[in-house]
């Protein structure tokens, strides 16, 4: 050990480890080398030298980098330059209202008011803004506001002469123009892929590089230090490409290319296909996972592809975007290719129809090995439970929803059929690899929400969904860790803190296994590392000593 290049570029001693690796769960001290990790406790003594930077995690947990499964930082990153409409911030109608008429103030005549985030399960009035209100809001700019769930939004007449759409528009395929019961009017409501049919302004490259350096550093002050990408068009590779290359971006990005034309995003299936592009290209940093297909929308919003009615809703069962041989002609050329799958299905009938097409896509074995995905995976019924468990297919779990918009869940589901949402007990009983997730922005990106949700089961409205799904604290850190390192291909490299892996780690305010469960949503991130390098610190960070 005498070379200094043997030496270690960091130790962090006197923590309590929990390396969620079975071969040493836990250890006291680890240290860093080239940003990967090289030994632990005794066996870390020897890398000290001269220049190591010695860090005291006074006693803190401490946890692998925690892996987001299924984000769209993008969408993310540039919400945080609009209308900011969660129910936090805007808790009623007239406080989105008020948000409109001040922006409207700030912007020239005709342009475009874009916002995100509100949630009428959880405004005041417990509806949505009507196209009359927001036309009197915004009279002289369009107007064009997604609720969280991001199957939805609200907008104004000027909105619809803007986009140069009729007062009595037909529904596209895939998409409803909402109208009111009473009147037969529209409402202003705009559902699914009727969002694509407004002019809406896209992001410029360089726009979105700026958004998502600011993004990032939101990411890492949450733990998260990988990140899965689940609607990547053109712009979105741009960006990262461009953002890698200047080295300026420090997280793992995992990109799920968006395959089919829908909810306003240019699909690139063609192009990746006749391309030849395969799942895996890229490096450890920045890789193409495979392709994402989209087959119902949202619980929140009724359009989830459920087997029964909705509560209160008539007959309504939600929407199913494609016809299932669609689905299998699609599902089939990308495995025929190579590529990975990632298939959206909340409700029974979405999750039936992906289970279908990825059984006749290839062979059980060839299916085991691609380890497709079924992302959210809301409502499996106990035999599709067999059958994701016989094809390894990871169900890509949004327990985070159980904790963000569960509330909603429970009035549109019911008491039963929400008990059973994000079976993370059931998926375990199966030996299903089931990553969790917030799907964020559609809800907070906060990992802590998902792993007190996955252990609780408890809503921000204090509400219950049942407790036969909960899981235990260990069981759910590893659904934001090891599972989610399983999702992406990624277990070699990341997932755990073992030797020859990737320094990302957490310093943690609180420790997780000593906290009670109701306190698990409040922990806080003192210190994060990517790749050995530490990328965030809060003001209370654990003290850094000089050897030298």
């Amino acid at each position: 050990m005498g070379e200094a290049s043997m030496y270690a570029d960091k130790i962090l001693k006197n923590a309590m480890i929990y390396t969620m690796d079975e071969s040493r769960p836990q250890a006291y001290q680890l240290a860093i080398a080239g940003g990967k990790v090289v030994a632990f406790d005794e066996e870390a003594e020897p890398y000290i030298g001269p220049a190591t930077e010695v860090i005291d995690g006074k006693g803190k947990a401490v946890l692998p980098g925690l892996i987001e499964s299924h984000a769209h930082p993008l969408h993310y990153a540039a919400n945080l330059q609009q209308l900011d409409l969660r129910t936090e911030v805007t808790p009623s109608i007239e406080d989105i209202l008020e948000a409109v008429r001040r922006k409207a103030s700030e912007l020239p005549a005709g342009e475009w008011i874009i916002g995100t985030g509100w949630d009428d399960s959880k405004l005041k009035e417990r509806r949505f803004p009507t196209i009359d209100e927001l036309s009197e809001a915004a009279p002289d700019h369009p107007v064009f506001l997604k609720r969280t769930c991001i199957h939805n939004a609200v907008v104004n007449w000027r909105a619809f002469e803007k986009s140069g759409l009729t007062a009595n528009p037909a529904d596209p395929e895939g998409g409803h123009f909402h109208r009111d019961p009473a009147t037969g009017k529209l409402s202003g409501l705009i559902q699914e892929n009727a969002m694509k049919e407004f002019d809406v302004p896209a992001f410029t490259v360089e726009q979105f590089k700026e958004a998502m350096k600011q993004a990032e550093q939101q990411f890492f002050e949450w733990g998260i230090t990988t990140i899965h990408d689940m609607a990547v068009t053109k712009e979105e590779l741009t960006v990262y490409q461009q953002l890698r290359k200047e080295g300026e971006f420090q997280m793992k990005v995992r990109l799920w290319l968006w395959a089919v034309t829908q909810m306003g995003w240019t699909g690139v299936e063609e192009e990746v296909l006749a391309l030849g592009l395969e799942s895996g290209f890229g490096n450890d940093h920045l890789n193409i996972q495979g392709l994402k297909y989209m087959l119902d929308g949202s619980v929140g919003g009724k359009t989830a592809a459920v087997s029964e009615p909705f509560e209160n809703d008539g007959e309504n069962r939600g929407i199913l975007y494609m016809s299932e041989e669609k689905v299998k002609g699609h599902i089939a050329r990308a495995v025929e290719n190579n590529l990975r799958v990632s298939i959206h299905g909340i409700g029974e009938r979405a999750i039936e129809q992906a289970l279908r097409a990825i059984e006749q896509a290839a062979s059980p074995e060839k299916n085991r090995q691609m380890r497709h995905r079924i992302e959210h995976c809301a409502l499996p019924t106990e035999e599709q439970l067999e059958r994701i468990a016989a094809l390894d297919v990871v169900a890509a779990s949004s327990i985070g929803f159980v904790y963000a918009i569960g509330d909603s869940y429970l009035k549109n589901l019911g008491e039963e059929r929400a008990e059973r949402v994000f079976p993370h007990a059931s998926f375990k009983a199966h030996g299903i690899k089931a990553p969790g997730n917030s799907d964020m922005p559609v809800c907070p990106g906060n990992p802590f929400f998902g792993i007190y949700a996955a252990v609780t089961r408890r809503t921000v409205g204090g509400q219950q969904l049942g407790t036969k799904e909960a899981i235990s604290v260990e069981e759910a850190i590893k659904a934001y860790t090891t599972e989610a390192a399983y999702s992406g291909f990624d277990e070699e490299i990341i997932g755990t803190l073992s030797a020859g892996k990737y320094a990302d780690l957490i310093v943690l305010d609180e420790n997780p296994f000593e906290l009670s469960t109701e306190r698990l949503k409040d922990i806080r991130v003192s210190m994060t590392m990517v790749d050995g390098e530490i990328v965030f610190e809060r003001s209370k960070h654990p003290e850094r000593i000089s050897v030298n």
